[in-house]
């Protein structure tokens, strides 16, 4: 900051070089007819000239390291917290870009703005009235640009809202557009699109009515301002009230002061929104940093323990569960049953850190899940979703959860899921980037997802829906990784809307959602077969 006021200062005294040399070319040269002092003065006015040039593209350069900076030190480092806090695209966001992107292309003109002042004290001593109709100008042209923002407040931020909700239908549309092909969607969705660009392109059409105006107005006193200026030192040098040197030299430098503040207020909205902006930031940034917990011994392989855990969807009118309190060992499956819209998907993120419970808590051995450190509980915790989502990249780095790793453990996790011989058919193998174009069923998505879920055998293992649209193959083939992995000493949550005769022997305990109160058992006891089968007339 010192080293940009300090390159400012220089490039603003080096503006005077231009008066100066009009001064001496009209009040001294002219008479004296000095051809070495009219190549002297020529020649420093050149130099300064080319000096305050070549400061002011350093100063530029040097706004916008400073730009890039401010967004490289802050931004990462917002996004990672958005991410962890569930928020994609955190609004911090938006304030770093107004501030950067500020301080890259209006700071100059507000740091120049103090020289005004200075600008309009040396006319003042060049004469009075120069100085009465150069601080005039400025005066009409602040107070103009003052109310153009405030007439365009408004409806430059309805346009921007029209916007933001006309590209929302699209992102929406293109998410599900299987849905939109098949039931003839599209026209009611390009209405909705339409509609939402008709509300943007009127309130575009209002604040055009009303900045177009002002900025007409606003050119119109520049023209004005000039020949106003030049008038009055005419008449003023008619009058002997001023030389022709100090005529041409007052208005240049009236002129320097009218277009700082020009360059200046034409910034207004964007040092507004800087202001705004940092005041967030700086108020993000004060929050007090939450210290790294101390992990407990024995925390990786401990049991998972719900301790009478309740929780309320926000807007619900009871709880979801009330009190649920349950014990998972290392190596035992329990298998969570129940309706839709019972909790078995609320149940799972709250097993895995994701949700916080109202009241009660989750633990992993004798530490709350929710404040386990990000890399240990990506490390012990393996998630498997409801709904798939495979990330741009390639199925490599989708099972590595894009992390820095051997190609063992990729495998490893893949074979587990059984889905590697599947991955060596496709063109690139696990190095093939997984888009549109790559053939992948839905069954063999969901298995690359399993396999992303065992990834590096995490200690605890929470499946929500995982045998839903898979054939039985693939269900065989999960029940033999799941299986594997419980073997392993892997605690594993799987959650079912109805039972599965196959995966009877391998539960352990049981937890039914969807009654007055959940119902708990240790075991299943697998169901014992009539000694005569029943015979059923088909009709």
């Amino acid at each position: 900051m010192a080293a940009v006021v300090t390159f400012g200062i220089f490039i603003n005294l080096l503006r005077f070089s231009g008066p100066l040399y009009l001064i001496q070319i009209f009040d001294r040269v002219i008479s004296s007819r000095s051809i070495e002092t009219l190549v002297a003065l020529t020649a420093a006015a050149l130099i300064a000239l080319v000096a305050g040039a070549a400061l002011e593209t350093v100063r530029r350069r040097m706004l916008s390291r400073w730009s890039v900076w401010i967004e490289h030190q802050l931004t990462t480092q917002s996004v990672r917290a958005g991410l962890t806090a569930g928020v994609a695209n955190p609004p911090v966001l938006a304030n770093i870009e107004k501030v950067s992107s500020f301080v890259e292309r209006g700071l100059a003109p507000w740091m120049d703005v103090v020289w005004a002042p200075i600008f309009l004290l040396c006319v003042y001593f060049i004469h009075p009235v120069l100085c009465m109709i150069a601080s005039a100008g400025i005066a009409l042209l602040i107070g103009l640009s003052l109310l153009k923002d405030k007439l365009t407040r408004e409806p430059r931020q309805a346009e921007r809202d029209a916007a933001k909700q006309a590209r929302e239908v699209l992102v929406s549309a293109d998410r599900h557009k299987d849905v939109v092909g098949a039931f003839a969607m599209a026209d009611a969705i390009a209405g909705r699109w339409g509609k939402s660009k008709i509300d943007g392109f009127l309130q575009r059409d209002r604040l055009n009515a009303r900045g177009v105006s002002i900025d007409s107005a606003i050119r119109v006193l520049g023209r004005a301002f000039y020949i106003v200026l030049l008038a009055s030192g005419i008449w003023l040098f008619l009058n002997n009230h001023a030389t022709l040197g100090g005529l041409f030299a007052g208005r240049l430098v009236a002129n320097f002061a009218y277009k700082i503040v020009d360059k200046a207020v034409r910034e207004l909205r964007s040092l507004r929104e800087a202001r705004e902006g940092y005041s967030k930031i700086k108020a993000e940034l004060a929050r007090p940093a939450r210290d790294e917990p101390v992990l407990l011994p024995g925390t990786p392989n401990g049991a998972l323990n719900l301790d009478e855990v309740s929780f309320k969807h926000g807007g619900a009118r009871g709880d979801l569960f009330r009190k649920l309190s349950l014990s998972l060992a290392p190596g035992e499956l329990l298998m969570v049953m129940g309706r839709a819209a019972t909790g078995k998907t609320t149940l799972s993120r709250l097993l895995i850190g994701l949700l916080k419970p109202r009241t009660g808590q989750v633990r992993l051995g004798d530490m709350n899940v929710t404040r386990l450190p990000d890399y240990i509980r990506a490390e012990v915790i393996g998630y498997l979703p409801q709904h798939i989502e495979l990330f741009e990249g390639t199925v490599a780095q989708n099972i590595a959860r894009f992390q820095q790793t051997s190609m063992d453990d990729v495998v490893s996790a893949a074979k587990i899921a059984g889905i590697h011989e599947s991955i060596l058919r496709l063109s690139q193998g696990y190095d093939t980037l997984l888009d549109e174009s790559v053939g992948l069923s839905g069954s063999e998505r969901k298995r690359i997802a399993v396999a992303r879920a065992f990834f590096r055998s995490p200690k605890l293992i929470v499946l929500d829906e995982p045998f839903a649209n898979l054939d039985i193959s693939s269900r065989r083939t999960l029940e033999t990784a799941v299986k594997f992995m419980k073997d392993s000493g892997c605690s594993i949550v799987v959650t079912m809307s109805g039972r599965s005769k196959r995966f009877i022997g391998m539960i352990d305990k049981s937890l039914i959602l969807g009654g007055q109160k959940p119902e708990f058992t240790d075991h299943i006891v697998s169901p014992v077969r009539p000694s005569k089968p029943e015979l059923r007339r088909v009709k």
